[in-house]
């Protein structure tokens, strides 16, 4: 590290506990919202996990076409929720496909699927209980519209 980063660091680190806390906050905060929804589900973490989050991962839960993800997409934008659906956002760094430096990649059909109805939202530490609630609705209410 150079002398400049750690500059910048050091008088943050006595701040990373409490915006950890947040985080999970938080995530706990819109998870409960989105698994009530029966077109959404928010993985449990793994036993060993422990999370320190600044977004929220989710599954698009039943038979969704990549239209209806796509529309569900378009629908949270429209909302002013920028929602990533890993396997049907160009680019995006969890679609194994993406991953150029492995040469050629195998097919991997169950994790490709995966991967094309699983979302991704930013939550900050710094959002307020309102703005989380105002997220969580854009997207319960984009599932409902693009599910018809």
């Amino acid at each position: 590290m150079q002398n400049l980063s750690a500059a910048v660091i050091r008088p943050q680190l006595p701040l990373v506990a409490e915006r950890v806390e947040k985080g999970r906050a938080n995530h706990d905060h819109v998870a409960a919202r989105l698994n009530a929804s029966a077109h959404l589900a928010v993985p449990e973490p793994l036993a060993p996990e422990v999370r320190a989050p600044d977004s929220i991962q989710f599954n698009l839960v039943g038979d969704w076409t990549d239209s209806e993800a796509l529309g569900f997409q378009a629908a949270t934008k429209a909302r002013g929720v920028t929602v990533q659906v890993f396997g049907l956002s160009e680019g995006n760094a969890r679609a194994f496909w993406n991953w150029q430096f492995l040469g050629e990649v195998p097919d991997l059909p169950q994790t490709r699927a995966m991967l094309m109805r699983a979302c991704d939202v930013r939550l900050p530490p710094r959002l307020t209980e309102a703005e989380l609630d105002y997220i969580a609705d854009a997207i319960l209410d984009a599932a409902l519209e693009a599910r018809g």
